[in-house]
C-alpha cells in the first residue's frame, strides 16, 4: 500500500505551469516532528520546549484539483495532503543517474 498523509505549511508560494493540456501545481510542504536522541525526546535546555526538526517534501498536484491551491494558498499557509510517493530517475546531462522523490497528491484540504 503507498499512502501518505502531511500536514504542514508551504514553504514558497506554489508554482504552476502548464504542459499540454494537463495543468501541473507544484509546491514545498514543510512538516516537523520532535528531534529524537537514544529513544528520548530532545528539549531545550533553555525553554523546556521540544526541539523540532523540519523536512521538506515536493508535492506534485495534477489538474482542477491544484487551482484552489494555486489561486488561494501562500507561503506560510497549513495545508493537509493526502497521496503517494513516486520515485523517479534519470540521466543527466553528464551521464550521471539521478534519483527524485515526490508525493502525488490525490487530495488536499484547507485548515
Amino acid at each position: 500500500m503507498n499512502n501518505v498523509q502531511l500536514v504542514g505549511r508551504l514553504a514558497k508560494d506554489p508554482i504552476a505551469r502548464d504542459r499540454g493540456d494537463t495543468r501541473i501545481t507544484e509546491l514545498t510542504l514543510v512538516t516537523e516532528r520532535p528531534r529524537i536522541r537514544d529513544g528520548k525526546v530532545q528539549k531545550d535546555p533553555e525553554t523546556g520546549y521540544p526541539i523540532k526538526d523540519a523536512e521538506f517534501h515536493k508535492i506534485t498536484i495534477f489538474n482542477g484539483m491544484g487551482m484552489g491551491v494555486r489561486n488561494h494558498k501562500e507561503k506560510g499557509d497549513l495545508l493537509a495532503v493526502t497521496g503517494r510517493i513516486h520515485y523517479t530517475r534519470w540521466t543527466d546531462n553528464e551521464g550521471q543517474t539521478r534519483y527524485g522523490c515526490e508525493i502525488i497528491a490525490e487530495d488536499v484540504e484547507f485548515i
